[in-house]
This record gives structure tokens, C-alpha cells and sequence, in this order.
């Protein structure tokens, strides 16, 4: 793809979408692919600057970027960025003086932290692609690792597995600028692809750059071993299966083993904990302890219930309910939803003639701050979970609903997307005529608490910040004496 052509959708991207999707692309560059549940991780941990300034990425970027032709899909849930495309994002990223080379390494030591589970798996396919995402990652950390590490893969494929030359040649061409002073490395990684394409002639060439005496090159203080000159003058190799490889870097591999739960993503291997029912009463949101829905996020009913009215006093009609719709519910789950999305799936449902069995659907800050102090803690299996304000649950569009499959032609049709198989219960309402509800959800509580604490007022400006968070911790689960 032309650099001019390039440039060009860039910019298109940008207009259509606007800054903070635009910045969202750049960070999702640094990984050689992404999929639904990493491009959501990353959206969940990068909302701030290097500076701590918030950059307000909305949560429906997500989807917004994965249809937005910036990245191809190449396999089942997995897309992946033209490599010129992905080096001017990174480019942009690193040129910019709120984020730089130091978002550059934060987002590598995400990375490295994202994949180590999947280096663990059994399946061989997810292995090779957390180990491309790892040298991807340490190419920008620790380059000499990386190239050590990826000019043993290609010696290592030579000598035992000649499939995989060609898409571990991929990465280190994809890699030629955090690796660009590995010059043999590049040169080694051209040589290897032509010769595993047949290509002896261009293969010789290559090798003749960097062949001193002997079959073997020294790269990153490692010894690498060349294809001796008589295979390089025969007839050309047997052609060699590829698995992965396209026009740029990774497809057809599976990503498993990664959960996404909606806002709450396992992003460590640490081990996972447990906490049962505890047997004290809970009197605040932050003594919301335990796990299970009686005795924990159940608890601040009564605090959610005066949240989205007040919602609505902030921001008339911000809420709906939609209870009175042919929907089953299921515990922890408020029925609410802003206005166009309960017609679209009205619509939906009339349209199937069956009742919809909703598992979630909006979430109150109080409810998504018990559920980030569990993350924070290392409690309920939950280990990382977006901040209240953040989670698409508190747009008042989305849902979670069990026979998924049976309601998606349905709720498609009427202007529901389908998040895909990471998430597959869940569903983002993507028609007009919303409004973004999340300033004025924490405005919603900032005023309440003011209205109940005279003397300990915050400011109410919609901000979710560590005073807000403060208070809202140490506000009653069963709500305030003062509603109005």
C-alpha cells in the first residue's frame, strides 16, 4: 500500500472518528495482532497519559476500530494492521510529547504481561502466537533479547521445523525499526524467507552480506547456522506449509485460553482467590467484600436504586426501564436503558415473539466500584476490572443475554452489535440518538453526597477522581437519608 494512500485513510479515520479513537488505534499498533479482548484490555488500562491526564476514550472505540478498516480480519477473531499503516501509528504515538517512548515501553510490559498465560497453553498455535507477541514486546524493552530470541527461532526452524521459517521471518521484518541496529538479524531473516520460498539466488545473496567463514553468523552474541552454499545452488526446497502468515503477519490461529468477562479481564497469572460470604453487615460500598450476590454487590441496592434516580434528575429520561418488555431477569441485573436502545429491543423481541433472558444489562458506579475493589484485591476471580465510569454497562446500551445466537438476527436488525465470541453473550445498542451518559452518572452521585455531607462537600463536575472514589466507598450501600 502506497504511503500517500496510507496517509489518506489515516486521516479519514481521524475526521470520522476523532481524537480519541485516533489514540486508541495508536496504542493497539504496538501489538503484531490483536483481537476483541486484547484491543478491550488495552482500552481499559490506557485512559490516561504519561502525564496522569485523562484522554477520555469512549468504550464504544472498541468495536469502533475493529470495523473500522484500519485492521484486516485475518482468522476467527483475530485482526491485524498493514505493517506501514502500523508503523505511522506508533510513529505518531511515540512523536507525541504526552506519551512518547514511555507509553511505548508501558504498553511493552503490558503486552509481556498479557500473554504469559497463553505462553503456558497447551495448544501449540496459541503458544507460537503469545511467543510472536512477546519478542514483539521485548523489541521495544529489551531489543537485544528479542533479537537473540527470534535469531534462535529462525536457526531452531532451519534445522528442525522449515514450516516455520517463514512466518518467524515475518516478525522480524515486521520488527526492522526497534530492531534496526540487528542488522544481520534483518539480513539473516530476508535470506531465510527467500530460501524457504525457493528463492536460492536471492537466499545466497542475502547470506553472502553476513557469511564470513562457515556455515554460521554470530547475531545478539548467539551463533546461528546458514544453509551451506551447495543447498543454496540446487534445485529449490520442497515448499514448506505455512500456518499463519498472510500478506502482513498472523491469521488463522485461534486465540484461546483468555477470558474476557465484560470489565472485569484477567490480565495476571497470579493465583486466583476465593472469598466466601462473609458474616458481618455491611454498612459502606468499600466493605463490600464478599462474592456471592446476597451478600455483595446485592448489598448496594438500595444505593444504585437512588443513583439512577437521580441520573435522571440530572439528565431527564436518561434511563428507562424496560421491565415492562417480554424480558426475564436474572439477579444483579437493573432493567434499564436509554430510551432509543429499549425501542430498538422492543422491536427485536416483538419481532422473535419470545421472551429475552437479560443477565446484565446497566450497571451503577457503586455497582462497578464493588466490582473494581474485588479486582483491585485479587478477590472473586476477578483480577482487573475497569473504574466506575468506564464500563460500556453504565452507557444505559448494552446488554448481556443468554441464547445469544437464537436473539442475534433479531437484535442486529434493529441496531445491536454483537461484541463476538471473546464476549459472546453480550450486545452494545449502536443506533442514533444516544447521549453519553458517564460525566453525568458520577455528577448523579457527587451531588447526592453534597446533599447529605454539607461539611465534606466535593466538586461536582462529573470527573471520576480519587475524592469522588473516596466517598463513594464510604457511602451506605443502603443508600442516603436525602434523596432531594
Amino acid at each position: 500500500m502506497k504511503t500517500d494512500t496510507i496517509q489518506r485513510q489515516i486521516k479519514s479515520f481521524k475526521k470520522r472518528f476523532g481524537e480519541a479513537h485516533f489514540l486508541l488505534a495508536c496504542h493497539a499498533a504496538l501489538p503484531l495482532a490483536i483481537t476483541p479482548d486484547l484491543l478491550y484490555c488495552i482500552w481499559t488500562n490506557f485512559q490516561q497519559d504519561v502525564k496522569g491526564r485523562g484522554i477520555d476514550i469512549p468504550w464504544v472505540a472498541v468495536t469502533d476500530l475493529l470495523f473500522s478498516g484500519l485492521w484486516e480480519e485475518v482468522g476467527l477473531e483475530i485482526y491485524e494492521m498493514d505493517a506501514t499503516i502500523r508503523e505511522m501509528l506508533l510513529n505518531y504515538l511515540k512523536d507525541n510529547h504526552n506519551f512518547g517512548e514511555q507509553r511505548i515501553k508501558e504498553l511493552s510490559e503490558f503486552l509481556l504481561v498479557y500473554i504469559e498465560p497463553q505462553l503456558e497453553s497447551d495448544d501449540p498455535d496459541i503458544q507460537d502466537f503469545a511467543q510472536a507477541q512477546r519478542w514483539t514486546a521485548q523489541a521495544y524493552l529489551r531489543p537485544k533479547a528479542s533479537a537473540k530470541g527470534l535469531g534462535l527461532a529462525l536457526s531452531r526452524a532451519y534445522q528442525h521445523d522449515r514450516d516455520d521459517i517463514i512466518r518467524i521471518a515475518a516478525v522480524v521484518e515486521t520488527l526492522d525499526q526497534p530492531l534496526s541496529k540487528f542488522k544481520k538479524l534483518l539480513i539473516y531473516g530476508r535470506g531465510m524467507t527467500r530460501f524457504a520460498r525457493g528463492d536460492l539466488k536471492g537466499a545466497k545473496t542475502e547470506f553472502d552480506k553476513i557469511r564470513r567463514w562457515g556455515n554460521h553468523v554470530h547475531v545478539a552474541g548467539v551463533r546461528l547456522l546458514l544453509p551451506k552454499n551447495k543447498e543454496l545452488t540446487r534445485e529449490k526446497p520442497k515448499s514448506f506449509r505455512v500456518y499463519w502468515v498472510t500478506s502482513g503477519i498472523l491469521s488463522l490461529v485461534l486465540v484461546g485460553g483468555v477470558s474476557l468477562f465484560q470489565n472485569a479481564l484477567i490480565l495476571s497469572p497470579s493465583p486466583r482467590v476465593v472469598v466466601e460470604a462473609s458474616q458481618f453487615e455491611v454498612f459502606e460500598v468499600k466493605d463490600v467484600t464478599t462474592c456471592s450476590f446476597s451478600q455483595g454487590i446485592g448489598k448496594v441496592r438500595g444505593l444504585d436504586q437512588q443513583l439512577i434516580n437521580r441520573l435522571n434528575v440530572v439528565r431527564p429520561n436518561s434511563l428507562v426501564s424496560f421491565e415492562d418488555l417480554n424480558v426475564e431477569m436474572e439477579e444483579a441485573t437493573w432493567l434499564y436503558l436509554q430510551p432509543p436502545a429499549k425501542q430498538a429491543l422492543q422491536q427485536a423481541i416483538d419481532e422473535r415473539g419470545e421472551s429475552l433472558v437479560v443477565a446484565s444489562a446497566y450497571r451503577t458506579i457503586a455497582d462497578q466500584l464493588v466490582l473494581f475493589n474485588h479486582g483491585r484485591n485479587r478477590r472473586c476471580e476477578i483480577l482487573i476490572v475497569a473504574p466506575p465510569s468506564r464500563s460500556n454497562h453504565q452507557s444505559g446500551l448494552a446488554l448481556d443475554i443468554r441464547d445469544y445466537q437464537a436473539w442475534k438476527p433479531f437484535l442486529e436488525k434493529y441496531g445491536w452489535r454483537w461484541f463476538g465470541a471473546a464476549d459472546d453473550q453480550h450486545f452494545d445498542y449502536r443506533g442514533g440518538n444516544t447521549i453519553n451518559i458517564g460525566a453525568d452518572s458520577v455528577l448523579a452521585f457527587q451531588q447526592l453526597w453534597n446533599l447529605n455531607n454539607p461539611t465534606d462537600r466535593i466538586e461536582e463536575n462529573g470527573s471520576y477522581d480519587a475524592e469522588t472514589e473516596q466517598r463513594l466507598n464510604n457511602s451506605p450501600v443502603d443508600g442516603f437519608p436525602k434523596e432531594s
